[in-house]
């Protein structure tokens, strides 16, 4: 199992641009080409919320074309920034796994090694984000038929990662997904978005770890709470089933670079003694 995660792309409506002066339509269209490109192909592309930034039709529409040009199944989540009812109207088509609820969007992925369990996170009109009864019972009944490995995607860190101006609007209530944690040996990993930053945590046997955003990042303060963002480069995860080992996870930055090349011995110390 080769999966790949991007998360808060914040998609604006055709020739708008994000705070005015942000082009993530074209940054985002060019990600998700160079995906495509990918020459060791992700076997699924994830997206972990805030899908949109203003919850506006013409952002949907140019998200479902842009990503409806990824050449790999797509699984979604919606985050804070979205409009429940116009996300699930935009994506149903590329992920019919989030059915036709949109208060209650929940699903599971079991055709690989491990499960896959999506859950949202979002609250209609907040930033901060709340595990509804629904969610939590419909998580607890996937994880109650056997002890099959376990991943969880969302949008709201059920935990607090210490970043004082991200912590205030997590998941309110993510204790109670800590207590699933707890009864559940087999929930192992727990991923996330919103923070816009890779960061990551332990509880119990759970690793708990935010994706950074496709685009634009948010500084990692502890004790200044004001709003900060920045253009640090964007990055995805790549969440790769290693035999033997587990799940490895690691950073891919998304920023324009030289390279990759081959190593080449005869270049890398070509004096006597190397």
């Amino acid at each position: 199992m080769f999966l790949a995660q991007l998360s808060d792309m914040h998609f604006r409506s055709r020739g708008a641009r994000l705070y005015d002066f942000i082009d993530v339509n074209a940054r985002n269209a060019e990600i998700i080409n160079r995906v495509n490109a990918l020459t060791e192909r992700p076997d699924a592309v994830i997206v972990t919320g805030d899908m949109v930034n203003c919850g506006e039709p013409g952002e949907y529409r140019l998200a479902r074309h842009i990503l409806g040009q990824l050449n790999y199944p797509l699984y979604v989540i919606p985050g804070n920034h979205d409009n429940k009812a116009l996300f699930l109207d935009a994506f149903s088509g590329l992920c019919p796994q989030l059915g036709q609820d949109p208060e209650n969007m929940a699903y599971a992925v079991d055709e690989f090694p491990v499960r896959l369990l999506f859950i949202d996170t979002s609250v209609t009109g907040a930033s901060w984000g709340h595990l509804s009864d629904f969610t939590l019972g419909w998580l607890e009944d996937r994880l109650s038929r056997d002890d099959k490995e376990s991943y969880v995607f969302m949008h709201h860190p059920p935990v607090a990662f210490g970043s004082a101006q991200m912590d205030p609007i997590a998941c309110r209530n993510g204790e109670r997904l800590l207590a699933l944690i707890e009864r559940f040996p087999q929930l192992t990993r727990v991923f996330c978005g919103h923070v816009h930053r890779m960061i990551a945590t332990q509880y119990r046997q759970a690793l708990i770890c935010s994706a950074p955003s496709t685009v634009h990042q948010v500084p990692y303060l502890h004790t200044d709470p004001r709003p900060y963002y920045s253009l640090e480069p964007g990055a995805m995860m790549m969440h790769n089933l290693v035999p033997g080992v587990g799940l490895v996870t690691s950073y891919h930055s998304l920023a324009n670079y030289e390279g990759p090349w081959l190593y080449d011995p005869r270049t890398s110390c070509p004096g006597e003694g190397c």
